[in-house]
């Protein structure tokens, strides 16, 4: 079994402008929302998985620890000052955590224990409800931009309350891939084949892919990596991090209608295919029409 994509964390310096930029690129935005550890977010709906913007909006709470010690906000902000604004984690779906915990213990990962946090969601009609999410945590700490992590919902009821978020006016519909670059490849891959299994995991030397049940995540050195994103240039291999999703799209031709109305930069590859540079949201996007 291989967990599938739910969501990668888009950490960002300066949130209300990545929400601007989101909206600019033809996403629905939610409202914004508080974590405990210091953090805030929006959220960029799609049917099966989403986006999340995150940024820092009260440091004197980055301190926070859970029950294993692991500082989630911290993890945000360095991220930040290391190499600027991305992607800083993957979260990966459960809707078990315990049974999931085992399998991923089972693999390797078994120096922590899931952990359960509750913030409060703003909901459809201006009435707050506090929501529930167990997370658990999948942290190297020498490559800590390759942490993913588990992640239930326990009021799946109060999380996707208004399905008119799922809609986009650039008809992006899911994330399809998260791509990472190493100095490593071969070192870094081992991590992914604690989390994901080695039955889910093919490929050798530069490439490899992480096939699961919602999307894959590649990962590439980085004359691999420039040849598949041209749009990226030459991207510094370390630390090792996620640097471009690929987006499903419904149509591409309006998704560039709505970049073009908004002045957006964009590199359109084939009929089916164009990318967003990195500068938008930190994070090269290539939208994909399927």
């Amino acid at each position: 079994m291989s967990f599938g994509i739910d969501h990668p964390l888009l950490a960002v310096s300066n949130l209300d402008h990545a929400a601007q930029s989101a909206r600019d690129l033809g996403f629905t935005v939610n409202s914004r929302h508080q974590h405990p550890w210091g953090t805030d977010n929006h959220l960029l709906f799609f049917s099966n998985n989403f986006i999340e913007l995150i940024g820092i909006g009260r440091p004197e709470c980055l301190d926070y620890q859970d029950a294993n010690g692991f500082q989630f906000g911290r993890l945000v902000e360095a991220r930040l000052i290391t190499v600027g604004d991305g992607i800083a984690m993957v979260a990966l779906d459960s809707d078990s955590i315990q049974r999931d915990h085992a399998l991923v213990a089972a693999r390797g990962f078994n120096d922590a224990c899931p952990i359960i946090f509750r913030r409060m969601a703003h909901l459809p009609g201006g009435r707050d409800e506090e929501v529930s999410v167990a997370l658990d945590i999948l942290h190297d700490p020498e490559r800590p931009f390759l942490t993913q992590f588990l992640c239930q919902q326990l009021r799946p009821e109060l999380f996707r309350v208004d399905p008119t978020q799922e809609a986009h006016a650039n008809t992006a519909t899911s994330i399809a891939d998260v791509w990472y670059v190493s100095d490593e490849p071969d070192y870094d891959i081992e991590h992914f084949r604690r989390i994901h299994g080695a039955g889910s995991v093919r490929g050798s030397d530069a490439a490899w892919t992480i096939h699961t049940h919602k999307g894959d995540c590649h990962l590439l050195d980085a004359r691999t990596l420039a040849a598949t994103f041209p749009t990226l240039g030459e991207v510094e291999a370390e630390p090792p991090r996620a640097v471009a999703l690929t987006l499903t799209c419904r149509s591409l031709a309006a998704a560039i209608a709505c970049w073009e109305e908004h002045g957006v930069d964009y590199h359109r590859h084939s009929e089916t295919q164009a990318d967003i540079a990195p500068g938008v949201m930190g994070t090269l996007l290539r939208f994909e029409q399927r």
